[in-house]
């Protein structure tokens, strides 16, 4: 297996490739909020560091969200048109797994309670509850979006120690680390990290979880905060009309 692994959902991108082996060869985002600039040049850099044609990919795997609108669109639009030009499956895993996993994978112990806080902006944030068994990451609810007090006053009622992983959790630092019980990951965890989503990705073709190009659809939990007024365009009345 040869995989190419996209992450864009919150302001770092990154891109990696993985053979059976492992890791070939990674590069995260210096710059913040320029994925449309950076993605196309990663995916060709991380190629050929890892010596590889594009044309020897035989899988891809891409963040779907929650996160970035804009971030979503690049990552998914890239994976997209590369699965469709090269006939490639895709793998997709939630920037919230994403995060629980690298968090589960750095030696976490079991029964460990994870909790990825991706930053939703406008005062919310995206979550997820997980729990560490055998080294992975086990998902026990839905992803949800809410308000950092929301989640500050389960978090306070699971009366269980837990571990909270994302930027979300650490610009609302101050009020989930007055929690009894709850631990913040650190900087380390601020964002998924490619290298884990490459390696679910690769698990995940392995087991015959692939999606095929047209089926990939980013997982937004909320409507777009910029939309195009066309209800209000068509519902609008024409110049003159009622005159």
């Amino acid at each position: 297996m040869l995989l190419l692994a996209v992450e864009s959902a919150t302001d770092a991108a990154g891109v990696a490739v993985v053979d059976d082996a492992g890791l070939l060869a990674a590069v995260d985002s210096g710059r913040r909020r320029r994925h449309a600039e950076e993605l196309a040049p990663a995916v060709e850099f991380v190629c050929a560091s890892a010596g590889v044609e594009m044309a020897a990919l035989t899988a891809l795997a891409v963040d779907v969200g929650p996160g970035l609108f804009t971030g979503l669109r690049v990552g998914i639009g890239t994976v997209k048109a590369l699965a469709l030009a090269l006939e490639l499956p895709i793998a997709v895993a939630t920037s919230l797994e994403v995060l629980a996993h690298a968090v589960a994978g750095a030696g976490m112990a079991p029964g460990t309670a994870v909790v990825p806080v991706v930053d939703a902006r406008r005062g919310e944030v995206f979550s997820a509850p997980f729990e560490v068994k055998g080294g992975q990451a086990i998902q026990l609810g839905e992803d949800s979006i809410g308000p950092p007090d929301a989640l500050a006053e389960t978090l306070a009622a699971l009366g269980r120690p837990c571990v909270l992983a994302g930027d979300g959790a650490l610009r609302h630092a101050a009020l989930f680390s007055a929690i009894d019980g709850v631990e913040l990951a650190g900087e380390a965890f601020a964002h998924p990290p490619v290298t884990v989503l490459a390696a679910l990705g690769r698990d995940r073709v392995a087991a015959g979880a692939v999606q095929a190009e047209g089926s990939v659809t980013a997982r937004y939990l909320r409507g777009a905060d910029v939309r195009i007024g066309w209800e209000t365009r068509q519902t609008r009345p024409a110049p003159g009309a009622g005159a």
